[in-house]
């Protein structure tokens, strides 16, 4: 039987978007000119933090998410770009070298 191994590959600046995105569905409004750091970890699980100015604050604050929410705000991304993602492949988020990357496994 074929298998199928697709790999997408984001970079960070799409990442931040998907994020942001993903963020303001849950009531978060950031721009990503106000992101003043991006911190990847990719030591299992993999999570970032963003620290983001706000404006009505004054001051920075940091945004951590973890690997479900990573995941969701990147297969959202892709849905919103119509990237087509198959409901039967097993998906996982994945990172090498410092970039994140969504693999999806078809049996």
């Amino acid at each position: 039987m074929p298998t199928e191994n697709r790999n997408i590959f984001f970079s960070e600046n799409e990442v931040k978007i998907a994020l942001m995105q993903f963020s303001a569905k849950k009531g978060l409004n950031f721009k990503i000119e106000n992101i003043n750091e991006f911190q990847l970890n990719e030591e299992s699980p993999i999570s970032i933090t963003l620290k983001v100015f706000d404006v009505n604050a004054g001051k920075a604050g940091s945004v951590n998410y973890a690997y479900p929410e990573m995941a969701a705000a990147l297969m959202g991304y892709c849905m919103h770009l119509k990237i087509p993602l198959p409901r039967a492949g097993k998906k996982s988020l994945q990172s090498k070298n410092g970039q994140l990357y969504l693999n999806i496994k078809i049996q």
